[in-house]
C-alpha cells in the first residue's frame, strides 16, 4: 500500500513540474479588442432627439451661453460599456482654477445599434461661464476616445 502511495504522489509532483516547465497555465479569458468609438466630436447650444445638433456649431461661447452641449458619434459599443464625458476648465481668467474637472457625467451604452449619436450637456455655472479654454474628454469605459475643446469669450 506504501508503494502504491508513493507512486501516486510522485506522478502527481512530477505532473505538476512538467506542466510548470512546459508553460501550463491556468484557463485564462481571452479579451476580446476594443472595437468602440467615438467620433464626429462637436459642440453647441441644443440638439434634437436623436442627439444631433440644432444649433450652430462652434468652439467659441459667450458666458452667458444657457447650456453648451457636446454631440458625438458612438459606435462599436454594447450595452454593458459605459460612456462618460469629463468637463474641464484649462486656462484663463479664473486664476488657480487651471486644468480644473468641472463635471463627470456618465450613461450607459445603447444596445442593438451599430452607430448612433449622443450627447452631453453642461448648464451655465451660477454668474456664467469663465472666460478662457475648456475642453469635454470622452470615454468609453476607462478608455479615453475623443478631447473636444472650445472656448468662451
Amino acid at each position: 500500500m506504501n508503494s502504491k502511495r508513493s507512486y501516486i504522489i510522485i506522478s502527481v509532483v512530477a505532473a505538476v513540474l512538467l506542466c510548470a516547465f512546459a508553460g501550463c497555465s491556468p484557463a485564462t479569458e481571452v479579451s476580446q479588442p476594443d472595437k468602440s468609438a467615438i467620433t464626429e466630436g462637436v459642440m453647441t447650444t441644443s440638439v434634437d432627439n436623436d442627439s444631433k445638433p440644432t444649433s450652430v456649431v462652434s468652439t467659441v461661447f459667450a458666458p452667458d451661453t444657457p447650456a453648451i452641449y457636446c454631440s458625438f458619434k458612438v459606435s462599436g459599443v454594447t450595452e454593458e460599456d459605459l460612456i462618460k464625458a469629463s468637463w474641464y476648465y484649462i486656462k484663463g481668467e479664473a486664476a488657480g482654477k487651471e486644468n480644473e474637472l468641472l463635471d463627470e457625467i456618465y450613461t450607459s451604452a445603447q444596445s442593438g445599434e451599430e452607430a448612433y449619436y449622443l450627447a452631453f450637456y453642461k448648464h451655465m455655472p451660477a454668474g456664467g461661464w469663465y472666460k478662457g479654454s475648456y475642453k469635454v474628454v470622452l470615454y468609453v469605459n476607462t478608455t479615453e476616445k475623443l478631447t473636444v475643446p472650445f472656448d468662451v469669450e
